[in-house]
């Protein structure tokens, strides 16, 4: 049983691990070349793009659930049916996310802060990010469903070429070609063609192929797939809708020095986040067939195993971050000032770090085991509370209460999620539903 899981995690998370380091060197290369305007106009940007990510994970994370609990209960025609769904909702959102953010992306940028020369520089992001949005959301969508296969080496291979690649080519074309953030855009755009390809390789085989008739929408399949996709994707763009926020009252508070600095900080505990995320979504094919399947034993103890690896990750985390806090300015080239900020702030984030190993893992166990209701009081539940943090703790504090906004927003979840963790009540959804 521990082998097994072990074959279903570690791949996971050293995908996500590799994806983490990609989000640190990303940020190393643009603030070498650019300074503080690249890292902020990125950072301003980023909302938008992850969008694309966040759609793609959570319609691939919502139909691996679906399809692991239908085959844990037996139906294996439903699982089939909500497998080539997915593919269905990932291109027409695909198609949707680029011809809303072509037309929409610049005045959707200025409501976020991008203003003077960080206009210009975030619109340019952008765009070359668009050029390869059908591209990212089917690759961050089929990464759960092959994993759902038994496919977890594989899985991990196609995400990590796929990261080695964006960092080789960040390099070349932010470094050496001096394309700054065009370069940066173009680099992710062309890793995740890697991650694709090894996507469409792994379908294509005749073991993994899909019927033709499964890419019909089906009504209720289409539902059911959604329905749990809110959460992941709501636990994907989280971050993002926290950037938002923060960026305004940063700059608000701190000037563009302030919004450097939280670049930083955000890219550091993106890194842990990821990490904690691997380790929720390697465990979801276990949960969501232990669950399928009614199996409790094997669901308390792959559940566990989650919550353990998760909080012994953050902790060990949040030490490293915090030893290493003065090191961070030096590897990202920012100015003076926002060292300053980035050291000040911290030891807060290295709390941040450290309760993201719960909270995080508590989310992807609610939805895998298809308690979506308490995953979306999670999930969302975040969201409210960091705009409720985020409005009132700068008013009291200035720029200190834009950097305790998230310290103070994991406190509370942490609290709140050792309450909806709880053994699985009666009222449970029963296989027939899925």
């Amino acid at each position: 049983m521990k082998k097994k899981y072990a074959g279903y995690i570690f791949p996971a998370m050293l995908s996500f691990l590799l994806t983490g380091i990609y989000s640190i060197v990303d940020g190393i290369f643009v603030g070498r070349a650019m300074g503080d305007p690249g890292l902020a106009a990125i950072n301003i940007a980023w909302p938008l793009v992850a969008l694309i990510i966040s759609s793609g994970t959570g319609i691939g994370m919502g139909a691996a659930v679906v399809v692991s609990l239908n085959k844990g209960a037996g139906n294996e025609k439903k699982a089939i049916l909500a497998e080539g769904n997915a593919f269905t909702l990932l291109f027409f959102s695909s198609v949707l996310l680029t011809l809303i953010l072509y037309f929409f992306g610049e005045p959707l940028l200025i409501l976020l802060g991008a203003e003077g020369e960080l206009l210009p520089l975030a619109v340019t992001y952008l765009r070359y990010i668009l050029l390869g949005c059908m591209v990212q959301v089917f690759a961050t969508g089929m990464v759960p469903l092959m994993r759902n296969h038994g496919a977890s080496f594989y899985a991990m291979c196609s995400m990590a070429l796929g990261c080695i690649f964006n960092i080789l080519l960040d390099y070349y074309f932010v470094i050496v070609l001096k394309m700054e953030l065009k370069g940066a855009a173009l680099a992710t755009v062309f890793g995740q063609v890697l991650t694709l390809l090894l996507g469409i390789a792994f379908y294509l085989r005749k073991r993994n192929r899909l019927p033709l008739l499964t890419l019909r929408p089906n009504k209720d399949t289409v539902f059911s797939i959604l329905k749990v996709a809110v959460s992941p994707f709501g636990l994907t763009y989280l971050p993002s809708i926290t950037i938002i926020f923060m960026n305004l009252q940063a700059l608000n508070y701190g000037g563009e020095e302030a919004v450097s600095a939280y670049a930083v900080l955000a890219y550091i505990i993106s890194f842990m986040e990821l990490l904690v995320q691997g380790i929720g979504d390697g465990s979801q094919p276990l949960l969501s067939l232990s669950q399928g399947s009614n199996d409790k034993k094997a669901l308390k103890s792959y559940s566990r195993w989650t919550f353990f690896l998760g909080i012994s990750f953050g902790i060990a985390g949040a030490v490293i971050f915090f030893l290493t806090r003065n090191l961070l300015p030096i590897l990202y080239g920012t100015s003076p000032l926002a060292a300053e900020y980035i050291i000040h702030a911290a030891p807060a984030f290295s709390l941040v770090m450290a309760l993201y190993g719960f909270t995080k893992p508590a989310v992807s166990y609610l939805y895998a085991t298809h308690r979506v209701l308490r995953s979306n009081l999670m999930v969302y539940g975040e969201i409210a509370l960091t705009l409720a943090f985020i409005l009132i703790l700068p008013f009291f504090l200035g720029l200190d209460g834009v950097w305790y906004t998230i310290p103070a927003v994991q406190v509370v979840l942490t609290l709140s999620g050792l309450i909806l963790i709880s053994p699985l009540d009666k009222s449970s959804t029963t296989p027939s539903s899925y």
